[in-house]
């Protein structure tokens, strides 16, 4: 694939510190010998106003950078579209992406009729589609769909945009197979590809940071619930949690430490030295669809670590504890047994991030789970 232009769109950019699944797949394009841009879209001057993690890179913007062998962009407009509805106002927000979508940027267009494979990310990128199959009507368009709009309660406006544009996609690629129904009447392919996880990364982990014997860890914010450790914190105050890059935890609690975001590396001794990895997600609309694409399950599977998780996230896997939300009872019978259950060795189908961009590369040679 030496030569091949790959273009990712997504919410994040790849120069913060965030690392989610496409800072991984474009290392792993990059890797494979691609020459590969990374367009951050969805950030204004309101973006100062929120918690958006793109605030440091407000003077780069609308300007091409080269980081790790990935060109960077991220595009600020005047203004842009609330990701979420916002109740009696979301005629001006439908108003908004109308004008969003068609807003001046060349550097989009121009990157998009360079590409000869474009990734489009679930959330406000998928509003950009048609407007990209107009720029770019030679190039290769898949909608990578990380997360269901409804699960992530993405404005209503993104998902009946994307449907008006479904016949500029050439194939959707869903990360767990429970997606694949909500895309049946799109009239394209629809493929499962997996998440991976950066295995080069977790070799050589470095020494344990802990001090105290007894641990539970978890990263990340997706649908993150804090009345989890409220309970687990009052139940086990002989277990230290160890929380990294998620929302706060009201309440002061001895036997909790809230560490803020941190390079993706170092969060990896966390998680390997732990007695438990934890997945704290709320029950949305679908959000069983995360038992296959929940990437901090796949690397505790990796890591070979007892998880945590809500009931609907288990699936099939033995090494996982389910318990239901909201349920305090629960909630300490799961802790429980996943302290006192060893991790069970079974075959691992965890992928690479280098064979999950490889499987984008030749999709037209797998079987869909739907066809066009």
């Amino acid at each position: 694939m030496n030569g091949q232009k790959i273009l990712l769109i997504s919410r994040h950019d790849y120069r913060t510190g965030w690392r989610a699944g496409r800072h991984f797949l474009a290392d792993a394009f990059r890797d494979l010998g691609a020459s590969v841009q990374f367009f951050s879209v969805g950030f204004s001057a309101l973006s100062m106003l929120s918690n958006d993690h793109r605030k440091d890179l407000f003077g780069a913007a609308n300007a091409w950078q080269n980081v790790n062998g990935i060109d960077c962009y991220l595009w600020r407009s005047p203004v842009h579209p609330f990701g979420k509805g916002l109740g009696t106002y979301e005629g001006l927000t439908n108003a908004l992406f109308r004008w969003w979508i068609n807003s001046s940027c060349k550097a989009l267009d121009e990157a998009a009729r360079d590409a000869d494979l474009i990734v489009v990310e679930s959330g406000i990128s998928a509003a950009l589609i048609g407007r990209i199959r107009r720029a770019a009507p030679n190039s290769k368009i898949i909608y990578f769909v990380a997360d269901l709009l409804e699960t992530i309660g993405a404005h209503a406006f993104i998902a009946k945009q994307l449907y008006r544009d479904r016949e500029a996609i050439d194939s959707i690629v869903v990360v767990a197979r429970a997606m694949a129904s909500h895309f049946q009447d799109f009239g394209c392919p629809v493929h499962f590809v997996p998440h991976g996880v950066s295995k080069a990364d977790f070799d050589g982990i470095s020494a344990s940071p802990y001090e105290t014997a007894s641990n539970v860890a978890t990263v990340g914010s997706m649908l993150f619930d804090a009345s989890f450790f409220a309970v687990a914190a009052d139940a086990f105050p002989e277990i230290h949690f160890h929380l990294i890059g998620t929302p706060g935890v009201e309440g002061t609690f001895n036997n909790v430490t809230e560490y803020g975001r941190m390079p993706f590396r170092d969060t990896l001794p966390y998680l390997k030295y732990a007695n438990a990895g934890v997945a704290p997600y709320k029950d949305r609309a679908d959000s069983s669809y995360l038992a296959d694409s929940s990437l901090k399950l796949m690397q505790y599977e990796y890591l070979k670590l007892p998880a945590i998780c809500p009931a609907f996230a288990v699936g099939d896997k033995i090494n996982r504890h389910g318990y239901e939300p909201d349920d305090p009872d629960s909630i300490i019978a799961a802790i429980t047994t996943a302290l006192s259950s060893p991790f069970t060795d079974e075959a691992s189908d965890v992928l690479d991030w280098k064979d999950v961009a490889s499987r984008l590369l030749c999709l037209d040679q797998t079987q869909p789970l739907i066809n066009s």
